[in-house]
């Protein structure tokens, strides 16, 4: 192909993805479903609003506090998400906002205040400024199509990054359960101080927490009961059975929101019959909607705070959201293309920026409960968002009242359920070596912390992936000329294998022996390669034996060809070459050559 050729067919492809209808249509899908939308929709997208709205306003709460920011952060991250991706998503169900395992690592990468206090929160400009980064860096990404980045980090990465980040927060959320305090960073830490502070029990504060994490599996049980019935029934069952059902599975489904208004509702009590003191709660949150204002790009140290969370909390985040969205479309039979959720999910991170939002992304939990509630469209987002807004107008002044053992007891109950302890059983039946993977990953985060434990995952994963490639198994067929089959694609990383392999086989033993190389099964090569071939061919040629390729397909001959190996030829089959071989006889060694060349 020409130089004009590939500048024709380069104008043609940025023309279409700057100018065409078609893509600018997938770039802002709801241009795609709005016109479609019927009226006799909108009020499932409200009852699935407002039941998600229910959940996330005490998760809000909650994943702050797993942050280390002010509570009313984690408000100001719940209502942009569900705003930007109407407009910019793909998905109906998936709902964007704060999470538990994006809070775990948003508190890694901060400053923290130095308030001299056991529960020093952290500098809020800083994770603001990781939203807005974080959004920069995914749109980008989905820009340039580089969605696919994500495929190299496995499931077994996924899994273990997971389990250990669920293990960190729960047993992180213990002491607000036992209401004592201490400060630290990693699992170990937490479960270290525990025992050592355990004698400081506050016994309101633990009695509390226990009863809402006992009301919690209740109305959970209770939630999937009416699920199950709802789903037995149908139209023509009793109006009557259907409301029961329906309204028990509200109930359930708005455990978090139900748990947390009676405990505070407890505490409000206890407060007003002058027993102020007996139960943590959460003091005044900031009331008011959140300036809108840019983030502080004058803050000082940005890179040395935020670090290597500039890659890892955008990777995770994306990957935890395309899951989910991959997910509820595969189950309601629609489809997402993860460029497009690249994008939406930065606007969601950059647009929440400049209103105080740290770092969110698609919530399982939220997304399922939306899915549940027969969700038609996007728009059950703004729903979700309006009623966030709402409380923070309106509903600060009552969550000064909210106890902490409760917030902390929606945590660990929301994250027992991400633990996968599942996968050791099929890992160890389908694939044992995969076992080292999720123990590079899992152990590292308990100890090091979950952003340092999933790259020593990811690099585990990825030096298990490369290995075959470096080092190929072969079948070596004896005689003479020795056939020898690489059963995998020689790439760069296996010319050493490839040089260590003739010359233990053939070339280097007491006697040589002419090699035929069968690449039967190899379907490209590179110059690495090809160099190699051309240094072993020399080689042969110097001790007096032949090396010869035969089956080599299209891609490969053409490589070779280009590379000009005069002493390398390539015939059809094995049998042509051992023929071709054979009859032209072995070259003369050095040896032969040098008495030939002696004057008698």
């Amino acid at each position: 192909m020409s130089s004009d050729q590939v500048q024709t067919k380069l104008k043609k492809a940025a023309w279409e993805y700057c100018f065409s209808v078609d893509v600018w249509k997938d770039r802002f899908p709801f241009t795609r479903w709005l016109p479609k939308y019927r009226p006799n929709k909108i009020l499932n997208d409200i009852i699935a609003g407002l039941t998600v709205g229910l959940t996330v306003l005490p998760q809000a709460l909650a994943y702050a506090n797993i942050a280390k920011l002010p509570l009313v952060y984690g408000l100001y991250s719940a209502f942009v998400g569900s705003f930007m991706y109407c407009i910019f998503g793909m998905s109906k169900d998936i709902t964007v906002g704060p999470t538990a395992i994006m809070s775990l690592l948003v508190a890694d990468y901060g400053k923290p205040l130095d308030d001299g206090s056991e529960d020093a929160l952290n500098d809020p400009t800083y994770a603001v400024l990781l939203a807005f980064f974080c959004g920069i860096i995914q749109i980008g990404m989905g820009i340039l199509h580089l969605g696919f980045v994500t495929n190299y980090i496995s499931s077994v990465v996924i899994s273990g990054f997971t389990s250990a980040s669920a293990l960190t927060i729960g047993f992180g959320q213990i002491k607000n359960i036992l209401g004592i305090r201490f400060h630290s960073e990693v699992f170990t830490l937490d479960l270290y101080n525990i025992f050592k502070h355990i004698g400081e029990t506050k016994w309101a504060d633990c009695t509390l927490g226990i009863c809402c994490i006992v009301t919690l599996v209740a109305l959970r049980m209770v939630k999937n009961k009416s699920q199950n019935s709802l789903n037995q029934l149908n139209s023509s069952s009793p109006w009557q059975r259907r409301v029961i059902w329906k309204t028990l599975w509200i109930i359930g489904t708005g455990r978090n929101a139900i748990v947390v208004i009676i405990a505070s509702g407890v505490v409000y009590a206890l407060i007003s019959n002058d027993y102020d003191g007996y139960i943590t709660i959460t003091g005044n949150v900031t009331s008011g909607l959140p300036p809108f204002q840019l983030p502080d790009f004058q803050a000082p140290g940005i890179l040395t705070y935020l670090r290597v969370g500039l890659i890892i909390v955008p990777l995770i985040g994306f990957l935890e959201n395309i899951a989910i969205a991959k997910g509820f479309a595969r189950q309601n039979g629609y489809r997402v293309e993860s460029n497009q959720e690249l994008i939406a999910l930065g606007f969601c991170n950059m647009g929440g920026s400049f209103v105080s939002s740290y770092p969110t992304t698609g919530s399982f939990s939220r997304s399922a409960i939306n899915s549940q509630s027969s969700v038609a469209s996007p728009l059950g987002g703004l729903v979700t968002g309006s009623l966030v807004l709402l409380a923070l107008a309106f509903l600060t002044p009552a969550f000064y009242y909210i106890p902490k053992a409760a917030l902390a007891a929606v945590i660990i109950f929301s994250v027992f359920f991400m633990l996968d302890y599942q996968i050791v059983g099929h890992l160890w039946k389908i694939r044992k070596w995969e076992l080292l993977t999720l123990i590079a990953t899992f152990f590292p985060s308990l100890h090091l912390g979950v952003e340092y434990g999933t790259m020593i995952g990811i690099g585990v994963d990825l030096l298990m992936l490369l290995f075959p490639v470096a080092k190929p198994s072969y079948k070596v067929e004896q005689g003479n000329p020795l056939v020898i089959r690489f059963k995998q694609g020689l790439r760069y990383p296996a010319a050493d294998r490839l040089q260590t392999v003739l010359d233990e086989e053939a070339l280097l033993i007491d006697e040589p022996k002419s090699v035929i190389l069968d690449m039967k099964h190899i379907n490209a090569i590179d110059f690495s390669i090809a160099e190699e071939l051309q240094d072993s061919a020399k080689a042969f040629e110097k001790a007096g034996k032949k090396l010869a390729v035969v089956n080599a397909r299209s891609s490969v001959k053409k490589i070779l060809d280009r590379t000009d190996i005069k002493s390398l030829p390539i015939y059809e089959s094995v049998e042509v070459a051992t023929e071709r071989i054979s009859a032209t006889g072995p070259a003369p060694s050095p040896a032969e050559m040098e008495a030939f060349d002696t004057p008698l």
